[in-house]
């Protein structure tokens, strides 16, 4: 899970290409085509907006609106080193351990308080802080100096996650940033 954050780009203009003129299945004579023999084509980096080679550009998931929203970004390889190489060393295995532990916390919290005859809602941010506390895989994820709140963008992978995958059997019970109420699906 990638975030990224605008650095004064608003605009967002994916590389489109033209296949109008493709011939699909069709076999035909083969004659000079000035698109083929024309040098190739360069994309926008969306972060740094400037002209690379496609050779050296990555699409990675932008994370906005505190992870409610997700969009696709075209970044080249000097902004991709400026934005991660943040001297800490998180492995996939990190993450995920990190992400299932969030859930299980949620899990575990609204299950509890729905076996007390109280209503099944969680606060994602103080379950995310519970995680935070019990687990080391959460604190490496997320780091040890951080404040568990709708700002922290290293969480909005995870929120965008949560809200939009139905896989955790956890469901939204209010989208609002400043009071993000989740549930279990008990189906």
């Amino acid at each position: 899970m990638v975030e990224i954050h605008n650095k004064g780009h608003i605009g967002y203009e994916p590389h489109k290409q033209n296949y109008s003129d493709a011939s699909y299945g069709e076999i035909e004579e083969q004659s000079p085509n000035s698109d083929i023999l024309s040098p190739f084509e360069r994309i926008f980096c969306h972060y740094c907006d400037s002209k690379k080679c496609p050779c050296c550009l990555y699409e990675v998931n932008h994370y906005y609106n505190y992870g409610l929203s997700r969009r696709k970004m075209t970044i080249c390889t000097d902004c991709y080193s400026e934005i991660y190489s943040n001297d800490r060393n998180i492995t996939s295995e990190i993450v995920t351990e990190a992400f299932t532990r969030i859930c299980e916390t949620i899990t575990a919290s609204a299950t509890f308080w729905n076996n007390h005859g109280d209503r099944q809602r969680v606060n994602y941010f103080v379950a995310v802080q519970n995680a935070f506390d019990m687990n080391p895989e959460v604190r490496a994820y997320l780091g040890e100096n951080c404040k568990i709140d709708k700002n922290l963008k290293g969480l909005w992978s995870f929120t965008y996650a949560i809200i939009n995958g139905q896989d955790h059997g956890i469901k939204v019970l209010n989208k609002d940033p400043d009071d993000l109420l989740l549930g279990v699906d008990y189906k």
